[in-house]
């Protein structure tokens, strides 16, 4: 990342500064998506698939969000 910065710097002069702040990089690339139920677990008992590695989720938000999910399912069951 902070290669990239600084190439950044080459095309757009200021860029690598102290000033500058980097709070997140994403890329898009989605995972095939795992057939999970409501609860998030796969067809194989207890066996979750959750957040981006679901191929359900695509953003932060929806992976937190699953996650949670996914807890509060197996807080109740254990």
């Amino acid at each position: 990342i902070i290669e990239m910065v600084y190439a950044l710097d080459q095309i757009a002069p200021g860029t690598a500064n102290e000033d500058t702040l980097l709070y997140g990089v994403e890329v898009k690339f989605y995972n095939s998506k795992v057939d999970v139920d409501e609860n998030m677990e796969t067809k194989i008992k207890g066996l979750y698939a959750l957040g981006d590695g679901s191929g359900v989720t695509h953003s932060l938000s929806q992976a937190s969000a699953s996650g949670v999910l996914t807890a509060r399912v197996l807080a109740e069951k254990y």
